[in-house]
């Protein structure tokens, strides 16, 4: 999809299972197939696990299905995605990976998203339904999900999944997710940040940025857009605010951002995604846990020139003390 002037309509994702094997374990065609038979999407996705001693492997049924959709025009584009996992039954890497996988995936408007969750565990299907339930696919863009209805059970038939029959279930399973992840706390006297027992050795202006995203993330804003070449006004000020709250002493750190304030000029980009950077960068090395990381660092997607940043951490694990 990046870089395509014309986006893709009806977009569909899918794990690959070995109900999808076919003609590889001389068996009728799986979920998949039956789904794009079903239904008419434009661009497809398909998951799969790669590795394992299990014949036929997962990476070689991907790649027979994709050349069945290709041949018989199933969909107009197909794109195979390696998805490595240590413990395919377990519910925090699965959804950990299918999060950050989904986040990568830019989502313009006029799309529509399809999860088909008939293939793969049990722990691939409770994550797409913790995605959609959760409405953390995306806040504009809603993640739809559909069971495929066996052929062998009468006329098949794609069927919408009703969140609400699953919500306690998946209200459990969330809590086991997000139990996973450690606190985030932030001590603004202090101008310290505290992950899990570690205390990550942030520089002032990157401390300023990393509260600035838990702030608006316990506001409610999961994410904030930047484009053009200088950050908005409002990041910039807020950031000084923070850095003469949380480090008053430190009067000459801010001279350059007060000249910029007045001047009107901004924050350059490529300033801010330094600073960005550097400080996800210090909190890999602290941690050293890449799953905990990635829902700690601050992420972006979207076009180059036009980026959504935020903090993956959902608000209730945030804390911000005075």
């Amino acid at each position: 999809m990046q870089g395509s002037s014309k986006p893709f309509k009806k977009i569909l994702f899918s794990f690959t299972g070995y109900n999808d094997a076919g003609t590889l374990i001389n068996q009728q065609e799986g979920a998949v197939y039956t789904a794009l038979k079903n239904e008419s999407f434009d661009s497809v996705y398909l998951l799969f696990n790669p590795g394992g001693s299990k014949k036929p492997a997962f990476e070689e049924i991907t790649e027979r299905l994709a050349k069945i959709i290709k041949k018989e025009k199933l969909a107009k584009s197909v794109t195979l995605i390696p998805f490595p996992l240590k413990d395919v039954t377990d519910h925090n890497e699965v959804y950990t990976r299918l999060k950050e996988f989904t986040d990568s995936i830019e989502k313009p408007d006029g799309c529509y998203f399809y999860a088909a969750i008939s293939s793969g565990t049990p722990a691939m299907q409770t994550a797409w339904i913790l995605l959609a339930e959760s409405g953390e696919f995306s806040e504009q863009h809603p993640l739809n999900l559909f069971k495929v209805k066996d052929p062998k059970f009468g006329e098949s038939k794609n069927i919408p999944v009703k969140l609400e029959a699953a919500l306690p279930r998946i209200t459990a399973l969330k809590k086991e997710v997000h139990s996973f992840l450690p606190p985030v706390n932030i001590y603004i006297d202090a101008g310290e940040l505290k992950i899990g027992s570690q205390i990550i050795p942030l520089a002032p202006v990157e401390f300023c940025y990393y509260r600035y995203f838990c702030e608006i993330k316990k506001q409610g804003r999961e994410k904030i857009k930047f484009s053009g070449l200088t950050t908005p006004e409002e990041f910039l000020k807020t950031v000084y605010a923070y850095h003469e709250e949380s480090f008053p002493v430190l009067d000459l750190g801010r001279e350059e951002l007060r000249k910029m304030i007045k001047s009107g000029t901004g924050l350059s980009a490529a300033t801010f995604r330094g600073n960005i950077s550097k400080l996800n960068k210090k909190i890999e090395l602290t941690l050293q846990n890449e799953q905990q990381a990635k829902y700690c660092k601050i992420t972006a997607t979207g076009q180059r020139g036009a980026k959504f940043y935020g903090i993956p951490a959902p608000p209730e694990k945030i804390t911000i003390h005075p």
